[in-house]
């Protein structure tokens, strides 16, 4: 037994400073800085932000918006007229949208109604997706490019004293049949 922790000790003094070891050159991780979402305008901005880009895009400051539970629900409209709604969970729309890879495309909410009360909001919006002819997202702007798609969303959200998070959002693209409506457009 007394061999036993004599060996034990031995190894403990002689593995610890390798444990312990730290090169000077070691950085701690950066953690992306995400936009401000203390306001619902500020939501909106920061939902633009980080649904637009590279669809392999780091998706930090889109999971950033949810709750964990959250749901995006896009409600796809068949040839007979049919609504089926998709329960999508964060993860499972980053992954779609990954599979588009570098392929770029940038969303902007083109009118937002809202109404809120203390820590509950639901915002209307009118987004259309574009398409850039060469790939890139400008600063600050809404790029000239191809509209993709135009659709309505309707996002709940909750205030926690901070900031403003998505509980849910639900949206319905447009269709030739049925477009969105001249009341829902700036």
């Amino acid at each position: 037994m007394r061999r036993l922790t004599i060996s034990l000790a031995l190894a403990a003094a002689l593995l610890a400073p390798a444990l312990h070891a730290q090169t000077p050159d070691a950085k701690p991780p950066t953690s992306k800085v995400c936009p401000s979402t203390d306001t619902l305008g500020d939501l909106i901005k920061a939902i633009d932000a980080a649904v637009s880009g590279p669809g392999n895009q780091d998706r930090t400051c889109f999971r950033a918006l949810f709750l964990p539970d959250a749901r995006l629900i896009p409600i796809r409209i068949a040839s007979d007229g049919t609504a089926t709604p998709r329960i999508l969970t964060v993860d499972d729309w980053i992954s779609l949208v990954a599979k588009r890879g570098s392929a770029v495309f940038y969303e902007h909410q083109v009118k937002v109604t809202s109404e809120s009360w203390d820590h509950m909001a639901h915002l209307w919006s009118t987004h259309e997706t574009l398409s850039t002819p060469d790939g890139a997202l400008p600063e600050g702007k809404v790029p000239e490019g191809k509209l993709m798609d135009r659709g309505i969303n309707s996002i709940q959200a909750i205030f926690d004293g901070k900031q403003w998070h998505i509980i849910e959002i639900v949206w319905q693209a447009q269709t030739t049949t049925n477009p969105v409506p001249e009341k829902y457009l700036p």
